[in-house]
């Protein structure tokens, strides 16, 4: 009997305990525990990593490790309730401090931790709620204050952190977060407090595409706050991402900047270009036109007059045309492309859009109408390398070409382009120039094609430069692009016929002879070689040897070679 009594009064006790604790509970506990939620990131290979975050805005800001998100390609926020919520970018980290700060997608409601307005001070005791290894709440008491960045309180606390709790907030006694729990690496049993106004002060840059502490997460960054700033971020996770994340990014910009033409014309040029990227079969793909004229017209309206928003549809529809021929659907075709630019003009008579009416005109091979809106395009302030060079294009596809003509547009071009363009328009000038025999010109082009390269040309550059600079007399010029030509490539028989050559015109017949030897030591059926060989014992008065290589050259098929052996070697 007694047994019993004394069992029924110890049960009596507990449960006076328990009460009692429940009742010293802070009333902000349970307000802690919902805020606070399992992280689960997954890399691209698959592997997944959990930790511990807490929520600090309603809006679903929240906080956690840094070295939880490393290389990870998606993560969900889980709460108490096993609810799973989709991370969708980062606001700001730091991977030296390790920590993070992000936006889940959240409810309508949302329990959250107020963080606290000004910094604990030392010796005043603070809390660290429980976790499911660690079921009571602890307190410890602040032992030392350090700076983060020489402004932020940095907290030592004394008392130990499990590693269930790494990642956990720390409360004040008024129940707000002031710091996240990191790790003692000393292993001396005292827990450290990284301050969440730190945390809250990192913020995204535009150029922090390219940063590791980013780039080391393949989930997207925030938008920043200015839409130029956005705008430009943009454009780099364009290079950056594949068609199906930058589709993702682009629709998350227009729901972040509605009222900016700049996004859905962006998502209609993806929703265009990229189709078959996007889309499974020829009936999607269709669709995805379809979704790029709604994207166009959105866009339109956003534009600030009508003639920029005709003459996008012109550029969108004309770029998309031409880089498939054999599209036809709908008002895709260069009939409508044409009709959108003619409203345009009529609109603003600008320069830009003669430039797209133009070049719509030159993809339907109607290049009369093309020259004319390009001319109007080059005698304007908005004339470029690329305008002048399709006018001349155009007016060299037209009845009555005037060659010289077409060597000035391009020279106009030369002048106007880029580098790279400037490149390529000097070499079809050159073989122009070329075959007018215009041969000063060419040399100066060559010498304006090693500038815009900086130097990055090839042996065969200094070999035709060679040539021209041989036709004009400049026979020390000459020989030393040929030298340069053979320093680049040593095994061409051809450049060692080529410097004989030019010491045969030099009137330096012993070193034209041994140039000559050397271009058939390496090609045994150079006919024209054996010619120039021959040539320089005939110099060196030395016929009876010249005959053999003279023969050689006839018998390869010199042409030359007959009238010199007859001049020659006929006794």
């Amino acid at each position: 009997m007694k047994r019993h009594i004394l069992l029924w009064l110890l049960t009596v006790c507990y449960a006076i305990t328990m009460v009692a604790q429940k009742n010293t509970s802070p009333k902000w506990l349970d307000k802690v525990n919902q805020a606070i939620f399992t992280v689960e990131t997954t890399t691209r290979e698959g592997m997944t990593k959990t930790g511990t975050g807490f929520f600090i805005q309603e809006n679903g800001e929240a906080v956690a490790s840094y070295e939880l998100f490393r290389k990870a390609e998606k993560a969900v926020a889980i709460s108490a309730s096993g609810e799973r919520m989709s991370v969708l970018y980062i606001l700001g980290a730091d991977d030296m401090y390790d920590v993070i700060r992000f936006k889940v997608a959240v409810p309508k409601k949302l329990v959250f931790l107020p963080v606290a307005k000004s910094s604990p001070a030392i010796n005043v005791t603070v809390y660290l709620p429980p976790s499911k290894e660690v079921s009571n709440l602890t307190q410890g008491t602040i032992s030392e204050i350090t700076k983060v960045n020489s402004i932020y309180d940095y907290f030592q606390v004394d008392m130990p952190l499990p590693h269930s709790q790494i990642g956990f907030p720390l409360i004040s006694e008024a129940g707000e977060v002031f710091a996240m729990t990191q790790a003692d690496a000393s292993g001396k049993g005292k827990t450290f407090g990284i301050p969440v106004a730190y945390i809250q002060s990192l913020q995204t840059a535009t150029t922090d595409i390219f940063n590791r502490t980013y780039s080391e997460i393949g989930i997207r960054k925030a938008w920043p706050s200015a839409v130029d700033d956005a705008r430009l971020l943009l454009l780099l996770y364009a290079s950056q991402q594949d068609e199906a994340t930058y589709l993702e990014t682009l629709n998350d910009f227009i729901s972040t900047f509605p009222n900016y033409a700049e996004g859905y014309t962006s998502r209609a040029s993806h929703y265009a270009y990229s189709r078959t990227a996007l889309a499974s079969n020829e009936n999607e793909q269709m669709q995805l036109l379809d979704k790029a004229w709604n994207d166009m017209e959105n866009a339109a309206k956003l534009f600030k007059n009508k003639g920029e928003a005709n003459h996008y549809k012109a550029m969108l529809i004309m770029g998309v045309v031409a880089s498939d021929n054999t599209l036809s659907y709908k008002n895709w075709n260069m009939k409508v492309a044409d009709d959108y630019i003619r409203k345009a003009i009529s609109e603003a008579d600008l320069p830009s859009y003669h430039k797209t009416e133009a070049d719509i005109a030159f993809i339907q091979q109607d290049y009369e109408k093309a020259y004319r809106s390009y001319s109007i395009v080059n005698n304007s302030p908005e004339s470029s390398g690329e305008s002048f060079y399709f006018a001349a294009k155009s007016r060299q596809l037209l009845p009555d070409v005037n060659v010289l003509e077409i060597i000035d547009l391009i020279d106009s071009a030369v002048t106007k382009a880029t580098p790279a363009d400037a490149a390529e328009y000097l070499l079809e000038n050159i073989e122009l120039k070329s075959q007018l025999g215009l041969h000063e010109q060419v040399i100066n082009d060559y010498d304006k094609y090693l500038t815009v390269t900086n130097g990055n040309v090839s042996d065969a550059f200094y070999y035709y430069r060679e040539q021209a600079k041989f036709r004009t007399g400049d026979l020390e010029g000459a020989l030393r692009d040929i030298d340069m030509a053979i320093l680049m490539d040593r095994d061409n028989a051809l450049y060692f016929a080529e410097k004989a050559a030019v010491y045969l015109r030099l009137n330096e017949y012993t070193k034209a002879q041994e140039n000559a030897e050397k271009a058939i030591q390496m090609e045994p059926e150079f006919a024209a070689a054996y010619r120039i060989l021959g040539v320089s014992l005939v110099r060196q008065e030395k016929k009876s040897e010249a005959c053999a290589p003279l023969e050689k050259a006839k018998e390869f098929g010199d042409q030359v070679a007959d009238r010199l052996i007859k001049e020659n070697c006929s006794d």
